[in-house]
């Protein structure tokens, strides 16, 4: 079978889908995945056919302007420039995906593309199917996540994803059906969500049932497969190597606390290293911190640039991060209790859910603050969260989320 896989966004987008990739390639099927230009590297590391769609995720996030509305948390302006981008970029993205669904006999996406994959699936005829990294369709265990990390009645948690839909479609119409037209599809009042239901797609929950039991055995359409994460032979294919200096800086004291900026709008870096070093000080433990700054203390924190989570984080004994859905997977396979200092999207919900889960906490990236940090820190360095972070992790661990990603999807087109 011909796939066509779709992983844009950033690494956390593009790698899981790259990981199901390799595992359908070896399976038989002729796997073509198309990704943002920064990390054609991660399919190509994996062996795959890899189309670049000639956009770059990490230019768009880090540009000043969406820096300074996330840190300002005007999310309402940010998720109009997001649409605007997605306008000015229309022509050239739907060729490409266009052209990289030519020939498939199936297609895959994650959300940031899924839009534009349901339609090009469907005029194409084929069977089609989403990834999500957090629990995004109506369920009446948990509110719309961008509503409200609060857990509210199951009717009231059933409205919310109403009210979203009422909100978001109007934004989104005319961009859909500005494409069905120009694949050749009837115009339509339905939301994406609505036809994903309708035609009965599968809708792959890739995150684990140990996070949010409350979704267990959600919708034969929705399973929840796991985390898609990378073997150890796929991790050493990507970038598994660490600095020398940094592995003997891990090995000469105590286990740090990780500190990962990831997509937090992080505007004076060299502040924010301040904030960390004194906290760290106060706690008495070691930092090592993720993050474009100037100088740090050597000797007790340690200032790097990007490095491989699936390998240094099981060296740590704490972290502190954004919350993207990959990030937390791996801190929490790691055993690490997890501050999460959320910002946009799916992060509030994981921050919230660790939090009811006793493995983590969280704030408000706009209420970071050397306090703040502090009170949401000083509790997860305790005996308690480490021990059911450790318990979570193995539990985590176990999970063969590329194969039961890969079964549902072969169980999904073989019907």
């Amino acid at each position: 079978m011909r796939v066509a896989m779709v992983g844009m966004g950033t690494r956390g987008d593009a790698q899981p889908m790259a990981v199901l990739g390799a595992e359908l390639a070896a399976r038989g099927h002729e796997v073509t995945l198309g990704v943002s230009s920064d990390l054609v590297w991660l399919g190509e590391a994996l062996g795959l056919r890899t189309i670049d769609l000639r956009t770059s995720a990490r230019e768009f996030l880090e540009s000043e302007q969406g820096q300074k509305w996330l840190a300002a948390g005007d999310f309402q302006s940010y998720v109009r420039w997001l649409m605007d981008h997605k306008n000015q970029v229309a022509d050239q993205l739907q060729a490409d995906l266009i052209d990289l669904a030519s020939g498939a006999d199936a297609f895959i996406s994650g959300t940031a593309t899924e839009l534009e994959s349901v339609i090009i699936a469907e005029a194409a005829g084929i069977p089609y199917a989403s990834v999500y990294h957090a629990p995004i369709r109506s369920n009446s265990a948990f509110p719309h996540l961008l509503v409200s990390t609060d857990i509210f009645s199951p009717e009231r948690n059933l409205e919310t994803y109403a009210e979203i839909d009422r909100t978001n479609w109007p934004l989104f119409e005319p961009y859909v059906n500005k494409l069905r037209a120009r694949v050749g599809l009837a115009q339509t009042t339905e939301t994406t969500g609505s036809r994903l239901a309708s035609s009965g797609a599968l809708e792959i929950q890739a995150y684990s049932r140990h996070l949010v039991p409350e979704l267990a055995d959600w919708d034969v359409r929705r399973p929840l497969t796991g985390f898609l994460a990378p073997s150890a032979e796929q991790r050493r294919l990507l970038d598994d190597l660490v600095d020398p200096g940094l592995d003997a800086w891990l090995d000469e004291g105590e286990p740090p606390v990780y500190f990962g900026f990831g997509s937090m709008p992080v505007l004076d870096p060299d502040a924010a290293l301040t904030m960390i070093e004194k906290v760290a000080d106060t706690l008495g433990v070691r930092a090592l911190v993720n993050l474009k700054a100037s100088t740090a203390n050597a000797r007790t924190v340690r200032v790097v640039g990007n490095l491989n989570h699936e390998v240094v984080l099981p060296r740590c004994r704490a972290a502190v991060h954004h919350g993207g859905a990959g990030t937390s997977a791996t801190s929490l396979r790691a055993g690490l209790p997890t501050v999460i200092c959320a910002v946009f999207a799916d992060q509030p919900f994981w921050g919230a859910q660790l939090q009811r889960m006793g493995v983590g906490s969280t704030l408000r990236f706009t209420d970071l603050s050397e306090p703040t940090l502090f009170a949401a820190l000083e509790p997860m360095l305790a005996d308690g969260p480490r021990q059911r972070a450790a318990e979570l992790a193995v539990l985590l661990r176990e999970e063969d989320a590329i194969d039961q990603t890969a079964d549902a999807f072969e169980e999904s087109v073989s019907g």
